[in-house]
């Protein structure tokens, strides 16, 4: 794959992207200027995820960490225990994309909202030297976060970069496999999202997803609550509805292929029931 040009390291691309957040935000606050809602939604999500990339152990209405992805989601609890504990304590997923197919020696691998790293680095040791891992992430502090993991994973074959999924900074038919964990529930412009995940594909290439659905749906208005969206519901499809947007964005042989409970014993554990919140894995290919 052709590497694409980065200008200085990951951490000082990530350094100038928050400054520029932040001055944006206090400019609205300044001129006391309604903020639009797809801003406001998109501040609330890399608020959340800024928290979890720095302080894992904080409180959130989610579980994290390899704990909770060995008991919960079917990782094996001792490849957790290999990777740096960096990565580890800020795992947020719902599902367990690396169970539905085997990666394979020689891949190159994406990873949409890579996080922390640890789906990035599971794939980046099963695909071998001869393969490739890169991951995306929106959130500067998950950005040096898993560059913090990669470092120290001591693996040569994988890369993050900043990014988001509606412009994923690939070429075209690039890549073998996409994968993701609980990311696209939090993306406003869903269609564009799976549409660059196809463009990025390359024939035969395959998506391995992780997401949560829900078993019943809110009033518009309620959707558009910051809090629901960061807190992976408000954006959250029905089972039904994902199948949908992913074939029609242009990939085949769309299916689910396991299902999670994510949501016992957290803090939203009530509202999520009440509308049927589980994660799913979905599986399809380029044709």
């Amino acid at each position: 794959m052709k590497e694409l040009p980065v200008e200085g390291t990951a951490k000082q691309v990530a350094d100038q992207s928050l400054l520029c957040s932040l001055a944006a935000r206090w400019y609205a606050f300044r001129t006391r200027r309604r903020v639009p809602e797809p801003v406001r939604l998109s501040w609330a999500v890399e608020d959340l995820y800024a928290r979890v990339a720095t302080e894992p152990d904080g409180e959130f209405h989610f579980h994290r960490g390899a704990e909770y992805a060995a008991k919960h989601l079917g990782y094996d609890a001792s490849e957790l225990a290999s990777l740096p504990a960096s990565s580890t304590r800020s795992f947020a997923g719902v599902g367990n994309p690396h169970i539905i197919e085997s990666l394979r020696e020689g891949e190159v691998v994406l990873d949409v909202g890579s996080g922390a790293g640890t789906d990035l680095l599971i794939a980046a040791r099963r695909i071998g030297p001869g393969g490739r891992a890169v991951g995306v992430d929106m959130t500067a502090e998950m950005v040096e976060r898993c560059g913090t993991s990669i470092a120290e994973s001591g693996l040569e074959n994988v890369e993050v970069r900043r990014g988001t999924a509606q412009a994923l900074p690939l070429e075209d038919a690039s890549v073998d496999v996409v994968i993701s964990n609980g990311v696209l529930n939090l993306v406003q412009d869903k269609e564009r999202a799976v549409g660059e995940i196809a463009r990025v594909l390359r024939p035969g290439g395959r998506l391995m997803l992780a997401d949560v659905v829900l078993t019943k749906t809110f009033w518009k208005k309620v959707v558009r609550s910051a809090d629901l969206w960061a807190s992976c519901v408000g954006g959250a499809l029905t089972e039904a509805k994902l199948l949908e947007l992913v074939t029609s964005g242009g990939l085949s042989q769309a299916r689910v292929t396991h299902r999670f409970d994510c949501v016992t014993g957290t803090k939203k554990e009530f509202l999520a029931r009440i509308v049927g919140v589980r994660g799913v894995n979905l599986y399809a290919v380029k044709p």
